[in-house]
Order: structure tokens, then C-alpha cells, then sequence
């Protein structure tokens, strides 16, 4: 073989080893974008009563207390939302989120956050409010 053939060989064999590490790279940032969010959901959750997680009605004093974190989990489902629709969210790990923020919003205290949230005539949750209104079925990314 000459030194021409080879040198092509080795230049093709560059390119192709480029793009993989960049290909993988994307993978790894966006492994560590999802994960950031994945833990923000842990903080909340771990910090919300476990008779709210299991959908047991609280009483008045302790539905105030964690109205905040409530409020806060739907600010990060918003945003969860609104990364889906542009495209920086995986579909293996918008499936995982979708199912869980329709378990969640239907527990009574996130209930009542929520519907207090849309009375409040503020757009501030559209992404939510929208997936909601599509019955938590549609993929964001779609619309």
C-alpha cells in the first residue's frame, strides 16, 4: 500500500472516531441535563409529607405547609414540560416524567394547588396547563 492510501485510511478513520466522541458526548450532557431535573423532583418529593404522596387528605394546618413545595414541584413539572417541547428532553425519560406528573397532579393537596395555580389567571403554567388539557397523553415535543 502507499502512503496515500493509508493516509486516507487514517484521516476516514479519524473523522469517523470524531464523530463518534461527539455523539457520545451529546448523549452524557444530555444524561446529565436530565439527571439535574431528576434530582430537583427528589428534593421536593423527599421534602413533602408521605400521606400527601399517598394521596391522604391532610388536614387544614398541614396542606398549608407544604403548599409551597407543592408549588414548586408544579413549577418543575412546567419546566419539565416546556424542555420536552424544545427537544432537550429524551422521549425514554419524557415517558417516565409524563406518567408521574399525571399521578402526582391527581393526589388531592397537588389538586388543590393546582386548580388554586390556574385561578390565579396567570400563564406563568401553560406548558402544564396544556398537557393537562391533551388528558397527559400528547408528547410535547410535538406541538
Amino acid at each position: 500500500m502507499d502512503f496515500d492510501k493509508i493516509s486516507s485510511i487514517a484521516t476516514a478513520l479519524g473523522v469517523i472516531v470524531a464523530t463518534w466522541q461527539i455523539r457520545e458526548s451529546r448523549k452524557l450532557a444530555q444524561a446529565t441535563f436530565e439527571d439535574a431535573f431528576n434530582q430537583q423532583y427528589r428534593d421536593l418529593i423527599y421534602a413533602i409529607p408521605v400521606d400527601a404522596l399517598l394521596g391522604i387528605e391532610l388536614s387544614e394546618s398541614e396542606s398549608k405547609k407544604i403548599r409551597e413545595l407543592i408549588f414548586n414541584y408544579l413549577d418543575l413539572c412546567n419546566e419539565q414540560i416546556s424542555h420536552r417541547h424544545y427537544k432537550r428532553i429524551g422521549k425514554k425519560r419524557w415517558k417516565v416524567w409524563a406518567d408521574g406528573i399525571q399521578e402526582n397532579i391527581h393526589k388531592p393537596i397537588f389538586q388543590d394547588v393546582w386548580v388554586e395555580v390556574k385561578l390565579s389567571a396567570s400563564d406563568t403554567f401553560s406548558f402544564l396547563e396544556r398537557f393537562e388539557k391533551e388528558g397527559f397523553k400528547s408528547d410535547p415535543k410535538g406541538w
